[in-house]
């Protein structure tokens, strides 16, 4: 058993992004995220898309080859000079589902051959009725799970994140360290008081909280264009430098490297 142990010293962080309530931003977050990490923050990665209702990671990345495919010149050119100055191909995203997440993320990294990663992101299903979603949840080192200032919306979120932190607690065989919410689509109309209250209800719960908060925003809905425009949420690229201000995403990446660590 310790030499199992020690052959994994340096295996990578396993996250997942999940959450039992639809449209709090879940596949977005993460999408956008770990395009960041890889290609501006140079952090080795690759993605399982098992939210098998959707797979809407694997799919944008379907898109993405589409697009540039039928993309204009400048699109091509813009897509050459990336690939060449990274140095790097796009990172990977496997389709999978939550019995063989773990297991098909695995035999990439044996596949690599020695190839260092330093996250394997994990796109979480959000159909409670997926009886194998609970094992793989449980067996993550980290899950991040959006939360927006919606009162219906908390409920069905705290709730999630209370059942992955008990089981957790209750399953000796749990590899789990802690659920992370974060703070999504914060506008002007927003309460701050409501936020105070469920930071401290989170606090209280002994559940983490990212310090970090996402405005709503339509630049996390800029996909790449045939046309070459504006780019927010690729596997290909990261978010345009010019979007990036004000967006949350480069305070994210930060805290996620300085807290979801093994």
């Amino acid at each position: 058993m310790q030499e199992q142990k020690n052959e994994h010293t340096h295996r990578p962080v396993y996250v997942g992004f999940g959450s039992l309530k639809g449209g709090v931003g879940k596949s977005s977050i993460a999408e956008i995220l770990a395009s960041y990490l890889y290609y501006e923050k140079k952090r080795n990665l690759f993605v399982v898309d098992c939210d098998f209702s959707q797979y809407s990671f694997y799919n944008m990345r379907e898109r993405d080859k589409q697009t540039v495919q039928n993309g204009s010149s400048a699109l091509l050119e813009r897509m050459k000079n990336h690939f060449e100055g990274f140095g790097k191909p796009a990172y990977r995203v496997l389709k999978s589902t939550s019995e063989n997440a773990l297991k098909d993320a695995e035999s990439f990294i044996e596949e690599r051959n020695g190839e260092k990663f330093d996250y394997v992101f994990f796109d979480l299903p959000g159909r409670a009725d997926d009886t194998a979603l609970v094992g793989l949840t449980v067996d993550l080192d980290y899950i991040v799970s959006p939360i927006e200032p919606d009162p219906q919306s908390l409920v069905a979120c705290m709730s999630y994140a209370l059942a992955v932190r008990d089981l957790g607690v209750s399953l000796t065989s749990s590899k789990i360290r802690q659920i992370y919410m974060l703070w999504n689509k914060i506008d002007k109309r927003v309460n701050p008081a409501v936020i105070e209250f469920y930071d401290q209800e989170i606090a209280r719960r002994e559940l983490g909280i990212l310090q970090s908060r996402l405005p709503r925003s339509s630049r996390f809905k800029k996909e790449i264009t045939p046309d070459n425009r504006d780019v927010f949420r690729s596997t290909y690229l990261p978010p345009d430098k010019k979007l990036l201000a004000g967006s949350g995403i480069e305070e994210l990446a930060e805290e996620i490297i300085r807290k979801l660590t093994l």
